[in-house]
């Protein structure tokens, strides 16, 4: 069964002037063809070959396949621009060439052209069709949590509160980076890579650009073992050195770096003088 709103693999079934029609592989038997149209055919494809495909319904509600790559798939959270208003709601840039129905029962609030909005994906069963909500906690919600720490997450960045700024973890939870353990700009909309520091008996998850604990410091070590190799065997930081040089040079918090620090000393990998540490 296709799948609308995500990839699907479709083999190329034949060639009409419109396109390439597609089908799910299903030996001889043919279950349902779904057109491409010709702009997306590239020389090189062929009846037969398989071919992965977003899927979607076009402006005029036939089912239609893509080669174009969409910013957000359903299931999943992006920030999108509003292009249109209309009487029934609005129309999202989602990088296809029909614009994403936001419609008006489904926002949070009232946006406006131009505007770029936190939405989630979903598949309409009644019209059958992808639409957006900004109604964000009907999906994401921190229920039924498999998390555990150090955990490694994708987190989408999502906005800055009074503590510090709200991910979306896995596209499924909420959680929230700190503002002490945050040293470089994380850009609205974009994913990192991160891992679960805490979960909360209230179910409130926290999480870190770093691992915690010793694991976490294991690593860290590597990194600074490899920077020191790059720059000659030292490095000009100490436990003196700000936050923001630490993380300039190594990419990593302050806390990191010294507990990092105190693992390589004790295991006799580097000396420290006032304002260096080197490879022995």
């Amino acid at each position: 069964m296709l799948q609308y709103g995500k990839y699907n693999t479709l083999v190329i079934t034949r060639r009409t002037d419109n396109g390439f029609y597609l089908a799910e592989p299903a030996g001889e038997e043919v279950v349902e063809e779904i057109l491409m149209p010709k702009k997306f055919i590239t020389p090189e494809m062929k009846e037969g070959d398989s071919l992965t495909v977003f899927v979607y319904k076009d402006s005029e509600d036939r089912p239609v396949a893509t080669t174009q790559t969409p910013k957000a798939i359903v299931g999943e959270a992006a920030y999108l621009t509003v292009k249109e208003m209309t009487n029934i709601g609005a129309f999202l840039d989602w990088g296809l060439d029909k614009d994403l129905f936001l419609p008006f029962r489904e926002q949070s609030e009232p946006v406006e052209i131009n505007q770029t909005c936190l939405v989630y994906l979903y598949f309409d069963f009644a019209s059958k069709r992808v639409a957006a909500t900004s109604n964000i906690n009907k999906f994401i919600k921190n229920r039924e949590v498999d998390l555990k720490l150090n955990d490694e997450v994708d987190l989408m960045i999502c906005y800055e509160n009074e503590v510090g700024v709200r991910v979306i973890i896995n596209q499924k939870h909420w959680g929230i980076l700190f503002k002490n353990e945050i040293f470089t700009k994380l850009e609205k909309g974009t994913h990192v890579k991160g891992f679960v520091k805490k979960i909360r008996e209230d179910g409130k998850i926290d999480v870190a650009l770093q691992k915690q604990g010793i694991a976490g410091a294991k690593d860290v070590t590597e990194i600074i073992l490899q920077k020191l190799k790059e720059n000659k065997g030292s490095l000009k930081l100490n436990d003196d050195s700000p936050p923001e040089l630490i993380h300039e040079m190594l990419g990593i918090s302050k806390k990191s770096f010294k507990k990092a620090v105190g693992i390589l000393y004790k295991e006799a990998k580097i000396t420290l003088t006032d304002n260096y540490i080197k490879l022995k």
